[in-house]
């Protein structure tokens, strides 16, 4: 099973969506950026046969494909409230590499 980390501060912002009955938080991984692979997050509520669950709480639950999975072993998602670049941060322990402004990452 894959194991993400999700600070307070992450879980706490999360809080705020509006995941409704059955909703969920959708972390993809696909090809784009400038180093190769970017994440992709969206609500959603269609859990399929090829998706996992890879991190669950008493308030959100986070899903993502098979394929991604692999990509996001390990990752820390953290929340930044600072002037310069604040959202959600992503980092990924097993990146060999990723673009200056952080977006995307090389596998």
């Amino acid at each position: 099973m894959t194991t993400i980390h999700i600070t307070e501060r992450a879980q706490n912002e999360l809080s705020h969506l509006e995941l409704g009955e059955g909703g969920f938080l959708r972390i993809n991984v696909i090809p784009g950026g400038c180093s190769g692979m970017t994440y992709t997050a969206a609500v959603d509520t269609d859990f399929g046969d090829e998706d996992v669950a890879v991190f669950e709480s008493e308030a959100l639950r986070i899903v993502t494909d098979q394929g991604s999975a692999i990509f996001l072993e390990g990752l820390n998602i953290d929340f930044s409230d600072d002037l310069i670049r604040s959202g959600f941060r992503f980092t990924n322990p097993n990146a060999s590499g990723s673009c200056g402004c952080g977006a995307s990452f090389a596998g």
